[in-house]
């Protein structure tokens, strides 16, 4: 199903792509805030507040964007700083643009697609991720533009895999990471670079 869907858009993007579309390549890099989830065990995590970096390769086309962003963040929980997380966001993204003046101009935009989450103490697995963006963006130069961005990130977490529990009689369970509709809501704030040719 995932295959079919990604084939679609990518066949979409294709088809739809015209002359007076231009190719934007962005560059992402910023820090990345999480909320706390809760396990099925009611233990209650929080992620700790980390750097992110990310790409994305969009078509522009008069007052719009669409195309693919991907983005990596790396941290720990903050009351145990062994369990080391990783955060992998594969999104189909779209946006419109309205101009603030002459050579800035402010976004507002829409993303769906995976987030990969992998630890150092459980398998990794993928989940649904959505959320909204916008941003500003300047232009320097015809093809090169600077900007900032915030963007809310909410994967939904279902895990029915085996719970893995910490067995050793001397600590408390640590049944920790087995989740059941729980949503994990990441918010993005980067600095961005554009190319555009």
């Amino acid at each position: 199903m995932n295959k079919l869907m990604l084939a679609s858009i990518v066949g979409l993007l294709l088809t739809s792509h015209t002359s007076q579309a231009e190719v934007g390549v962005t560059a992402y890099a910023g820090q990345t805030y999480s909320q706390s989830v809760t396990t099925t065990r009611q233990q209650k995590h929080e992620f700790s507040d980390d750097t992110h970096y990310g790409f994305s390769v969009d078509w522009h086309e008069n007052e719009t964007k669409y195309g693919f962003f991907y983005s990596k963040y790396e941290g720990e929980f903050e009351e145990s700083t062994i369990h080391k997380i990783k955060t992998e966001y594969l999104l189909f993204q779209s946006a419109v643009y309205r101009p603030v003046s002459d050579d800035l101009d402010a976004y507002i935009g829409m993303q769906l697609g995976v987030n990969r989450l992998d630890t150092n103490f459980a398998e990794a697995d993928s989940f649904f991720a959505t959320g909204l963006f916008g941003g500003l963006e300047y232009q320097v130069m015809d093809n090169l533009s600077i900007g900032t961005e915030a963007r809310w990130l909410a994967t939904l977490i279902k895990n029915k895999s085996k719970v893995i529990c910490d067995t050793d009689p001397s600590t408390p369970n640590m049944c920790s990471w087995h989740f059941d509709g729980e949503t994990l809501n990441q918010f993005q704030v980067s600095a961005t670079v554009t190319y555009r040719f």
